[in-house]
């Protein structure tokens, strides 16, 4: 029983940990003890550990005229261990950019990250009015095409556990807001081999999803096609099936 308490304080000491670092994401400003303190909940004295420990490792490193944080240079050799890992999508997009070519609408590359999605890669319509995605942006899983199709090729108990803490919010009035519901649909998807977005995650958006295999067969990324639904009825999403699932084959090659 102690072990079990010493593991449970292990866990949410590296959830401190990460919970700083995330502080960083989508910021360019340095960021000081007493502000990182107030932005997590996480006293000063505990803030200044941490944060002596993360420097100690090279993950933030402190300016010695404002005595602030900034991201450190592990990161950045973190980083390029990552992009090594998804070199294929520079590869990708050559492939999307075809789709896009041929259709006129945008494409999306993504990956799942616990709960949410992340985009890799998207090549954008030449429309005027298209949806707009930040590449490495988080956006919720359980109500995007691209999300579904991910998370359909989880093991059910998996996605139970991710969502077994979080509420399924509306987003619009066509979304999908439970446990059961979301695992009949993902069955679907299963089934169809590719998951649809009818105004789910937002009115008047429509978007297809398909997977993306590794060379082991496994689902490592979705790849999606989006439209304004003006644009998109859903005749022409099925005709574009078959064009974007052939897409995803070749994407698939490239994966390692």
């Amino acid at each position: 029983m102690p072990r079990k308490k010493t593991h449970d304080a292990y866990i949410k000491s590296v959830s401190k940990t990460l919970e700083v670092l995330e502080q960083f994401i989508d910021s360019n400003q340095e960021k000081g003890i007493h502000e990182l303190s107030a932005s997590t909940g996480i006293p000063v004295s505990t803030m200044q550990r941490l944060v002596n420990t993360l420097e100690a490792r090279g993950y933030l490193m402190q300016n010695p005229r404002s005595f602030k944080y900034r991201l450190g240079l592990t990161l950045y050799h973190l980083y390029k261990s990552y992009f090594h890992t998804f070199h294929w999508v520079d590869q990708a997009r050559q492939h999307m950019e075809a789709l896009v070519q041929k259709h006129g609408e945008t494409v999306n590359l993504g990956c799942l990250e616990g709960r949410n999605i992340a985009f890799l890669a998207k090549i954008d319509s030449p429309h005027v009015l298209r949806p707009s995605y930040s590449i490495g942006a988080r956006y919720p899983a359980y109500c995007s095409s691209l999300g579904k199709c991910l998370l359909a090729y989880q093991p059910e108990e998996t996605v139970k556990v991710i969502y077994s803490s979080e509420e399924l919010v509306a987003l619009t009035n066509k979304t999908i807001t439970s446990i059961s519901e979301l695992l009949t649909e993902l069955k679907k998807v299963r089934r169809l081999g590719y998951a649809l977005d009818d105004e789910e995650s937002r009115e008047g958006l429509r978007c297809l999803a398909v997977p993306v295999k590794n060379s082991e067969g496994n689902v490592a990324a979705a790849l999606s096609i989006t439209a304004p639904t003006t644009r998109m009825p859903m005749e022409r999403l099925h005709i574009i099936k078959d064009d974007i699932l052939e897409t995803a084959s070749s994407i698939s090659t490239l994966v390692v």
